[in-house]
């Protein structure tokens, strides 16, 4: 299996953080350059059982697919597996929220792609690495993270009027 994680600290409460994903309808766009569209079409946002469709770029590598939430844990994680096409792959992820002694947290965000099986997993893992792009999924999830702290770092004055 391959597994992508990047950890960024943020500026805010992970409460504030978690108010961020939950309201992505409004804030697709001004996460990431790369991000086309976002609805939830079913569900209460981040909770077990949602349903959102999202179209992004990753480098040359368009994603447009329905994401299914599969655990959640309110103000501290939720994880998410992907839908056709990107199923073929096992592809899913997480975010993780870890409060910090000074008010923070950090973000911790996981994206992962193939098989856990042995011999063949590995196989299919090798061609898989071959033919995404990784290293623009590296890049994509750290630019990810790196624009919620300045998004949530610009926007805490705002928070408190």
């Amino acid at each position: 299996m391959i597994s992508i994680v990047e950890t960024t600290r943020i500026p805010a409460a992970p409460d504030r953080v978690w108010r961020f994903f939950s309201e992505m309808d409004v804030h697709y766009p001004d996460w990431h350059r790369e991000h086309l569209a976002w609805r939830t079409l079913r569900g209460d946002p981040l909770a077990r059982g949602t349903i959102w469709y999202a179209d992004e770029w990753i480098g040359p590598l368009r994603v447009s697919s329905r994401f299914f939430v599969e655990d959640a844990e309110p103000e501290r994680f939720f994880a998410y597996r992907v839908g056709f096409p990107s199923s073929m792959v096992r592809a899913g992820g997480s975010f993780r929220l870890v409060p910090l002694s000074d008010g923070g947290c950090e973000l911790i965000e996981e994206v992962r792609l193939g098989f856990s099986t042995p011999v063949i997993g590995a196989l299919v893992d090798r061609l898989l690495a071959i033919v995404l792009p990784l290293d623009e999924f590296r890049r994509h999830i750290r630019e990810e993270g790196e624009n919620v702290a300045h998004l949530l770092d610009s926007s805490a004055g705002a928070d408190e009027n």
